[in-house]
């Protein structure tokens, strides 16, 4: 149409196709009757200027045709956005400038937020391929946009493969008419003259003048910011942005703006923002504010792993940025892989070392303890030796003593770093005393470094206990007024007292718990109850007794504290006070055992819990260590109880956090959701290291009878056999009611652990994570506990084909449908539910009416008609029986006690949609059979011949028609007569449309207005159920009925009373 052009500039927009009754004239009543410019200007976007075609090389209009991606974007010919932070650091790094970066054309709407294009990744591979039109420029997947590559074999520079040779690049900007000029200075005139209404319908007249020059968007937009209308202003800048789309100053100023205008709703205006930073880093890959900013966004709203690789890329944009360290140091320990940030951070540190301290002033203390804190995260052994070494070298090199190389050979403590020489430090032969003034030593190394070097030896294990305390004793526990460190460092002591008591050191733990309790944020229920365990594992019972009523205070059905006070009141010979506590006892474990689930309390525990829970070493994995609160037994079976002690404590304060954060989450605080996903996942995985749970070998196929509550009933009972024999009938009473199978695991009940497993996923699949999603799934269905049972296993598919529709997986839907109608054979919920399933998903169902379900579909039909069958005829007829997938429950199977109606339908409905008409017509009339008033059977048997009327094998094509309408308007029939409207109108428009079908369109179009008419009535009895109004089909298909026959005038009224929003 408009030819090859030189360059690659827009051609003039009067070429661009227009339907003959939507001319400049139409368009200018629109822009005076319509105050909102979102839809008042004609915006003409670069796909409709045209685009070459890789094949011809040829101009090609995109008019009518919206040609776009798979996912229905519309393509700019220069851009197809991708967002790269979804890769990790370990895929190659490839830089946007030569990865074919693009970015779609969103369509344009200023006024709307939501109408703001949302990107997503391209569709080849890392989304490294060609927009669709796009020329090739540097050979294989350039983008041409520079002349700096070398030429391919045998082709001019810019000449396409076959065709002439076609300069490609940037595109010139074009040149404003002399029209836009005039419009555009009287814009400005009217905006000095603060006559902003003026002002914005003449720019809105340039605009539609000449829609590819930046300045009218940017005049318009001042015109809003004027009035103070910053969400019009962004809309205007937004869609003016498009216009420059390499212009990384004005895409930033885009993103900044949206967000400055989202106010509190931040999430809404996220994926906007993202969308705009991507223009800037696909333009400019190493522009490093955008990175920032685009990395702080991505963690803000939970995306870690993004802004991570934001991270990475900026680490090596900037190499040994401290800042960008420590940011990628916090975002690795959020998605737990602390250890990936030591390695960035070693680098950096050994670029420093080869340097003078003095001449570095980027690396600090700071960064120092946030590369030891690194190593807290680490599990082995050997991995946080070598840290101790590597930060005692690094604290050697700030205190100007590197040269001191031979303390690394000293790794069995930490004696460089004492107070004095004596004793210690001169037992090493090297040493050379007076070298170094004594404040380089112990006193030159900070405290909070110093306590991450006592903690890192704590996890060495008891060897290093000795000089962990070493460490601890700088902070002066016992000093606690004024010249202390407590309010200097409270941190440090709650992190130090609870290493302590989970490393079997109570009387250390509560050196640092004791002074503690002096400030009011750290004195928390989990905090009385750590201190409360130190005292008793002291046997100091009245102190213990005072932290645990605190606890009964808040939570007064807290068993085992219950337990810990009457144990510890007959340890000190007063029964009597013991007596209560262990008849509550009883009662609560009975009153668990026997109340249903249906009827258990949900938020029991977070309306109990009063005082906020800690949140930051509950959601550690890491904290739940079994070894606390006693003192060290090296006996197995001692060891063992502890472990199990430890850990069900540890799980039921995670799930006590866990609720809490859940309803915060409920009431709008989406700030918690990232805490409540971290906490979710270790419940998950707590649970799945229960072997009871995940048996092997042969006991996966043995149904699940229970575990006994063994460890649990021991460890309770052994403490409660030590009281008198006046409590002995109680006890025998308590270890009777344990015996029982259990139903809960931690004191939490299966069916709360499931509903862990379930919203974990969902939330998942939502966030578009579908493999984890179903990992999490496929791991609940594998328990034992939830394998087992039916209403578990019904619940676990339900949120199976939920994260299915979430993710718009067909293939899963389906095999989660096949799992209903395998359990609930012969049940007709389960056909509709494989209907319905099917129809949710969004994507082009080819999982439908594939071979697998077709054949299943059928051997159902087949079970139906063979369990209807007498038995004589079924040796008669049938040579191989009917498999039935449900039994009873005395183990016989469940056969069918009449013909299923929506199975019939169901299969007829996969033969029909994979071409089969004729096969599909034999189960519409076996259902036709059983309900012939039933609209939707006759309208599926009319559409049946109808299509196989217009096959072109057909060998009687009239009587097909005829036969097929006469089932056609025996569904009109029925429709019209309905009390609903949208039925009614429903029936006209299937008819006009089958009509329509055979090109009888002059018989359609009564149906169609009929179908139009009926539209009112629809939305005032919206009320009745009415779920979708056919006004728009009816009307858009009449519109290109009269468009093509020539009756514009007809298609234009059409169009402005129907399909004018």
């Amino acid at each position: 149409m408009g030819g090859n052009r030189e360059g690659h500039e827009y051609p003039d927009p009067e070429d661009a196709p227009r339907y003959a009754w939507a001319g400049p004239k139409a368009l200018a009543t629109s822009l005076n009757a319509n105050d909102n410019y979102l839809n008042d200007v004609d915006m003409i976007t670069p796909d409709e200027f045209g685009s070459y075609d890789d094949s011809q090389n040829e101009r090609t209009i995109f008019d009518q045709d919206r040609r776009g991606d798979p996912n229905g974007e519309i393509i700019d010919p220069d851009f197809q956005y991708r967002d790269d932070s979804d890769k990790t650091d370990d895929e190659e790094l490839i830089s946007e400038a030569d990865s074919d970066f693009e970015a779609p054309t969103p369509a344009i709407n200023l006024d709307d937020p939501s109408k703001i294009p949302q990107g997503g990744r391209g569709s080849r591979g890392r989304g490294r391929g060609r927009g669709r039109g796009r020329g090739r420029g540097r050979g294989r997947g350039g983008l041409g946009l520079d002349s700096v590559t070398p030429r391919r074999r045998g082709r001019p520079r810019g000449q396409g493969r076959g065709g002439k040779g076609i300069k490609r690049g940037v595109r010139k900007p074009v040149d404003p008419s002399p029209e836009f000029k005039s419009l555009h200075s009287q814009a400005t005139l009217a905006f000095i003259e603060e006559d902003y209404d003026a002002a914005e319908e003449i720019a809105k007249q340039a605009i539609r003048c000449n829609p590819e020059i930046f300045t009218a968007y940017s005049l318009l937009s001042e015109i809003h910011m004027a009035r103070g209308d910053k969400s019009r202003a962004m809309h205007a800048l937004f869609n003016g942005a498009h216009t420059r789309p390499r212009d990384t100053v004005l895409w930033s100023k885009v993103a900044k703006l949206i967000m400055e205008i989202a106010g509190d709703d931040r999430t809404s205006a996220y994926p906007d923002a993202i969308y705009c930073y991507n223009r800037v880093i696909g333009s400019e890959p190493g522009h490093i504010e955008a990175r920032y900013e685009r990395a702080a966004l991505h963690r803000e709203f939970g995306n870690e792993r993004r802004a991570a690789y934001d991270y990475v890329r900026l680490f090596r944009l900037l190499p040994h940025d401290t800042t960008v360290l420590r940011n990628l140091a916090e975002v690795y320990i959020e998605i737990g892989e602390g250890a990936r940030a030591i390695e960035y951070y070693e680098t950096s540190i050994a670029h420093f070392q080869s340097l003078q301290p003095s001449n570095v002033t980027a690396f600090t203390w700071s960064d120092l303890n946030i590369y030891a804190e690194l190593f807290m995260y680490s599990t082995e052994p050997e991995a946080i030796a070598k840290g101790i070494s590597k930060i005692k070298s690094v604290c050697r090199w700030l205190l100007n003593r590197e040269e001191d190389q031979f303390w690394d050979h000293c790794t069995h403590d930490d004696r460089e770093f004492d107070a004095m020489d004596d004793p210690r430090r001169r037992l090493v032969p090297e040493f050379t005393t007076n070298k170094h003034d004594v404040t380089l030593y112990g006193d030159g190394l900070p405290l909070e470094l110093r306590a991450r070097l006592g903690l890192l030896r704590l996890e060495l294990g008891e060897d290093h206990f000795e000089e962990a305390v070493r460490h601890f004793e700088w902070l002066a526990p016992e000093t606690t007024g004024p010249g202390g460190r407590l309010h200097d460092y409270p941190d440090l002591f709650g992190e130090i007292a609870e290493a302590l008591r989970l490393c079997g050191l109570p009387h250390e733990a509560l050196r640092f718990y004791e002074p503690l309790q002096q400030i009011e944020e750290y004195a928390d229920l989990a905090f009385f109850r750590n201190m409360g365990s130190c005292y008793h594992a002291l046997e100091l019972y009245n102190e213990a007794e005072d932290c645990f009523r605190i606890i009964m205070e808040n939570d007064e059905d807290n068993i085992e504290i219950l337990l810990k006070l009457a144990t510890m009141f007959e340890n000190s010979d007063m029964p009597k006070r013991a007596e209560p506590y262990v008849e509550k006892i009883i009662a609560l474990k009975r009153a668990r055992v026997s109340q249903k689930r249906a009827t258990r309390p949900r938020a029991l525990a977070a309306a109990s819990i009063k005082i906020q829970m800690p949140s930051t070493s509950a959601a550690q994995p890491a904290m739940l260590d079994p070894m606390a609160g006693r003192k060290p037994d090296t006996r197995p079976r001692t060891l063992k109880r502890v472990r199990e002690a430890k850990l069900e404590e540890e799980i039921q304060l995670l799930y006590r956090e866990f609720l809490i954060l859940k309803q915060q989450i409920e009431d709008g605080e989406s700030e918690a959701r990232a805490e409540w996903m971290g906490l979710a996942k270790t419940l998950i995985d707590e649970f799945k290291k229960k072997k009871t749970f995940y048996p092997a070998g042969g006991e996966r196929h043995r149904k699940y009878n229970g575990y006994k509550l063994k460890s649990k009933v021991q460890n309770d009972g052994e403490e409660m056999d030590t009281m008198t024999g006046r409590l002995q009938e109680l006890l025998d009473d308590v270890q009777e009611e344990t015996n029982h199978v259990a139903v809960e695991y931690c004191n939490i009940a299966f069916d709360l652990w499931l509903d862990i497993f379930l919203e974990y996923a969902v939330v998942l699949a939502i966030g578009g994570d579908k493999s984890q999603a179903y990992e999490t799934i496929i791991s609940a269905t594998e328990a034992k506990v939830f394998h087992d049972s039916k209403d578990f296993m019904f619940l676990i598919h339900i949120t199976w084909s939920i994260c299915a529709l979430a993710a718009e997986d067909d293939e899963t839907l389906c095999g989660v449908a096949r799992y209903f109608m395998k359990e609930f054979q012969f049940v007709t919920d389960s056909y509709r539910l494989f209907s319905t399933l099917n129809r949710l998903c969004n994507r082009q169902n080819v999982w439908y009416n594939n071979g697998p379900t077709q054949k299943y579909l059928l051997r159902q039909v087949k079970a139906v008609d063979f369990s209807l069958m007498s038995e004589e005829r079924r040796k008669t007829f049938y040579e191989e029986r009917a498999s039935y997938s449900t039994k009873d429950a005395a183990g016989n199977p469940i056969r069918a006690l009449e013909m299923d109606i929506a199975l019939l339908m169901t299969y007829g409905h996969i033969l029909y949609t994979g071409g089969s008409h004729s096969f599909a017509l034999n189960y519409f009339y076996r259902a036709y059979a059983l309900d012939p008033s039933n609209p939707m059977i006759n309208l599926s048997l009319a559409l049946g011949y109808l299509h196989v009327a217009i096959k072109r094998q057909s060998e009687n094509r009239q009587y097909m028609i005829m036969q097929g309408f006469s089932f056609l308007f025996t569904y009109y029939d029925l429709r019209k007569h309905s009390i609903f409207s949208i039925e009614r109108q429903e029936c006209e428009f299937n008819v006009g449309r089958a009509y329509h079908m055979l090109g009888l369109i002059h018989l359609a179009i009564p149906y169609y207005e009929r179908c139009l008419q009926l539209s009112e009535v629809v939305q005032r009895d919206g009320g009745q159920g009415a779920a979708e109004d056919y006004s728009l089909e009816a009307a858009f298909t009449l519109q290109g009925h009269w468009a093509a026959s020539g009756e514009v005038e007809l298609a234009q009224k059409v169009t402005a009373r129907w399909l004018v929003l």
